[in-house]
């Protein structure tokens, strides 16, 4: 049997850091003590008189170490036999004699070995006396130190269990550990131990270590170590046995008497008890699962006794709740409360440090505890007590909701007061928020008459508007004063717009995102005026660049005086100067503003205001609907209190939509500016940048002369400035718009050129041949305008070409037929609204073409002056 056992026992010896030495001397003499007993019942004094009268002075390798060896031994006996012999004084005063000699360790060793016989033999004479003492309980194999020395017995045995944690990784069981329980077995009939008292002993011991260690493996043992123990159906003598083992505990509020298997199980639950009334000081989302056991041994080792009154807690349990469910409760009400008085503590001690009111700093800190709880421990609690959830919550929105009560019914607030509304509604969302999502409308609960909605809304409204007239007046005063300096100049080589409108962008959605983060409720109130305060500031700006427009008809030439040909007769004759119309100063200075990089920075601005607009009406209407999902949850929670409060009507989609038309006056004033600028700027560049060298020279004397590929480098340069500034979405349209200009001082030339200019059937060509080349210009090989609109744009000139061809008389005659449908009066036209067949065109091309016929034609039917009487130099 010791062979069987030696592997286990030597294990034992190094869990229990015993030396090699003194297992040999201990196994030496329980052999002797084994070969003596045929009979009886062994126990420990018997071991330890075997082992003093076995063990001599030689055997310990040091004076220190046997000195420490007898007195352990002496101390053991007299545990065991002098306090239970203490009932009979002559026994006692004798034993306690014997005992000091024992005791005496340098006299023990000096005596002679019938001295130390003698004192061995008394002390067994009364072991043998003790345990003749009749049996309490009958069980079988139970002797007199079964119940006398049990509080001994149990501590040995706890000593022993500790074998089977492992030396060197702390926490951790050894491999062997149910083998080591096995050899254990051996000791029981020894120390009194039964399957119930090593059970609990077990679990005892496995508690300890975990507390120490943290391991969660060890209560997860310990757990179904109780769950064995709950198992057990003890005899009624057994259970008497047990009941004999009373130990004295003080827990929950009061005193009482225990049997050692309930006092250890009172002591495992006192121990996670305490820790879980305040499970968010102790726990974490990392270590929930030594939560959730520890919840469990609570559970399996609930005892009746209870310090939480019921009456005094902040929110009670609901009529018949069953005693798992109110002892969860409990925890969860006084684990909330005992956080929020950290929280508390907390905010008060950052509120001077971080500059901002307790309250603030406070919801902060809750929302965190709030998403702990719902993320860590409701859904463990929610197994056993499914109402848990709903108790956190609102003991969180409770005991806030007294916080901010108190601070609105002082009679100043404070100037943090739209934080600490933003910071409370915020907090209370969190909440309704969580309660949807763990209970959805399953509102109806008892605990629904404790959450009182905090009706921020009351006192936020106003506020809110205030904020946003002081806004608008900012964001107003900042735009006036930002495009008042704008210089109209590219932004950066990538962002070709104004720096100004950026920057008034910038503003307004600063504004925009302060007011939807301001985390207080909103309503359409809120929001129309946000959307006026947007509208009036843009609006503002487009004034400010319409204003600085000015008509595109002052950029046109004067029509000069229409003349016949006619050669000179006299070249020394003093001809008539037509002096070219002088521009007011105003005007003129507005122009110096008006470059074609400085309209095509405009355009792109226009084009960045719509693009933005329609970015920030998204936004705008994406925030609106969290709005109302924020308007939801508060209805939500104001449908469970027990008013029974009915949800606002939230406004329809339709109602929303209708205010945001408000922008659309914006977009049609953007679009409107962006018009007169396209018109605006290829006049500008070819009958204001290109004056001179264009109207003013093209074919001038003659068409030989001053052909049109004079001037195409010119034009390229224009459509290199504006396609390098111009953004790709409005390229072509300006583009379009120069080269209708082009279009248009084509034709000027062509009819209103003035007496300097004359033209020959046989220049026709030459002129077709321009007008194609400044066609394949803009067509640009297929990358530039589509040729449908090109050709579009040029028929008008193509048409007026044609006419050149014709013959005098030809034309002599359109322009009779078409003069029975008008007056003689000769209307200014432009070459916009020209027709190819209307009078004024028929007229002065007959002006302009080199032939005797008209110029005689146009002397007599008109009057008109000859030429050469005329000098049109600008």
């Amino acid at each position: 049997m010791e062979n069987y056992y030696t592997h286990h026992l030597d294990l034992i010896r190094v869990q229990m850091e015993i030396s090699e030495s003194m297992d040999t001397l201990a196994k030496r003499a329980l052999r002797r003590i084994g070969s003596k007993m045929v009979q009886g019942q062994l126990d420990v004094p018997c071991i330890s008189l075997q082992l003093l009268s076995s063990v001599g002075k030689f055997d310990f390798p040091t004076e220190r170490l046997r000195v420490q060896w007898q007195r352990r031994q002496a101390n053991v006996l007299e545990e065991l036999l002098l306090f239970s012999a203490s009932r009979e004084c002559s026994m006692s005063e004798t034993l306690r004699i014997v005992l000091s000699k024992l005791k005496n360790t340098e006299d023990w060793v000096v005596s002679v070995p019938d001295g130390r016989i003698e004192v061995l033999t008394i002390i067994e004479r009364y072991n043998t006396r003790l345990s003749a003492a009749p049996k309490k309980f009958g069980l079988k194999g139970e002797t007199y130190h079964w119940t006398q020395s049990y509080h001994f017995n149990s501590r040995l045995y706890e000593k022993l269990l500790s074998s089977v944690f492992d030396m060197l990784e702390d926490g951790q069981l050894v491999e062997e550990a149910d083998e080591i329980l096995e050899t254990m077995k051996l000791t029981w009939p020894i120390l009194g131990i039964t399957q119930k008292l090593h059970d609990a002993l077990y679990a005892w011991a496995l508690f300890q270590k975990f507390a120490q260690t943290g391991e969660i493996l060890l209560l997860k043992q310990t757990d179904l170590q109780i769950q064995k123990l709950k198992l057990h159906n003890n005899v009624r003598e057994a259970e008497l046995y047990i009941d004999s083992f009373v130990c004295s505990v003080e827990g929950f509020g009061s005193n009482g008497t225990l049997n050692l298997v309930d006092s250890a199980l009172l002591k495992i639950n006192m121990w996670c008890h305490r820790q879980l009334k305040n499970y968010h000081l102790y726990f974490s989302q990392a270590n929930c699962s030594i939560f959730e056991s520890m919840l469990n041994l609570v559970l399996l080792t609930a005892a009746n006794l209870t310090d939480d009154d019921e009456e005094a807690m902040l929110i009670g349990t609901s009529l018949g709740s069953t005693p798992e469910s109110t002892l969860i409760h409990i925890l969860v009400v006084r684990s909330i409360q005992a956080a929020y008085k950290n929280a508390l503590i907390s905010a008060d001690g950052q509120s001077k440090a971080e500059f901002k009111h307790p309250l603030i700093l406070l919801a902060s800190e809750l929302k965190l505890l709030v998403e702990k709880e719902c993320s860590a421990f409701s859904p463990v609690l929610h197994k056993y007590y499914p109402e848990a959830g709903r108790v956190a919550l609102t003991v969180f929105h409770l005991l806030y909701g007294q916080q901010l009560e108190l601070f609105l019914e002082g009679s100043d607030h404070s100037e943090s007061l739209k934080e600490i509304l933003g910071a409370s509604n915020s907090f209370e969302l969190c909440i309704a928020q969580k309660l949807y999502s763990m209970y959805g409308e399953a509102a109806g609960s008892s605990l629904s008459n404790f959450l009182k909605p905090y009706m921020i809304d009351r006192f936020s409204s106003p506020i809110i508007l205030q904020w946003l007239h002081a806004q608008h007046e900012n964001v107003l005063e900042w735009t006036k004063r930002t495009i008042e300096i704008e210089d109209w100049e590219p932004l950066s080589v990538h962002r070709k717009l104004a720096t100004s409108m950026v920057e008034v962008f910038r503003i307004v959605e600063e504004t925009i995102d302060q007011f939807f983060n301001s985390s207080l409720p909103l309503d359409i109130v809120h929001l129309r005026s946000l959307l006026i305060g947007i509208t009036s500031s843009l609006q503002v700006y487009l004034l400010h660049m319409e204003n600085q427009q000015v008509s595109r008809a002052t950029l046109l030439p004067v029509a000069p005086v229409l003349t016949r040909y006619a050669e000179s007769v006299n070249p020394f004759a003093k001809r008539k100067l037509i002096e070219p119309a002088v521009r007011e100063e105003k005007v003129a200075n507005k122009l110096n503003n008006l470059t074609v990089p400085k309209l095509c920075v405009k355009l792109n601005t226009l084009q960045y205001i719509r693009d933005q607009l329609d970015t920030i009406e998204e936004g705008i209407k994406q925030s609106w609907v969290d709005v109302q999902s924020a308007v939801g949850l508060l209805d939500y929670l104001s449908c469970m209190t027990s008013e029974g409060a009915t949800s606002k009507s939230s406004p329809s989609d339709e109602s929303i939509d209708e205010l945001f038309t408000i922008f659309d006056d914006v977009r049609r004033t953007a679009v409107n500016i962006t018009d007169t600028i396209l018109n605006f700027i290829g006049t500008r560049a070819v009958f204001w940048d290109m004056r001179d060298l264009l109207l003013f020279s093209l074919y001038r004397t003659s068409v030989e002369s001053a052909r049109m590929e004079i001037f195409i480098p010119t034009i390229e340069q224009v459509l290199d400035q504006v396609c390098d500034l111009i953004v790709d979405v409005l390229r072509d349209r300006v583009v379009l718009r120069v080269f209708q200009a082009c279009m248009e001082g084509f034709i000027w030339v062509l009819l209103d050129g003035g007496p300097s200019r004359a033209f020959l059937e046989t220049d026709v060509n030459l002129m077709k041949d321009d007008l194609a080349m400044l066609k394949d210009l803009f067509i640009a090989e297929g990358q530039g305008l589509p040729s449908d609109v090109i050709e579009k744009e040029a028929k008008l000139a193509q048409q007026i070409l044609d006419l050149y061809v014709l013959k005098a008389d030809t034309i002599i005659d359109l322009l009779m037929k078409a003069s029975e449908h008008m007056s003689h009066h000769l209307e200014p036209a432009t070459a916009r609204r020209r027709n190819v067949h209307d009078v004024h065109t028929l007229l002065r091309v007959l002006c302009h073409k080199k032939d005797n016929g008209a110029s005689t034609f146009l002397k007599i039917q008109y009057h008109l002056p000859r030429s050469s009487d005329y000098d049109d130099v600008p």
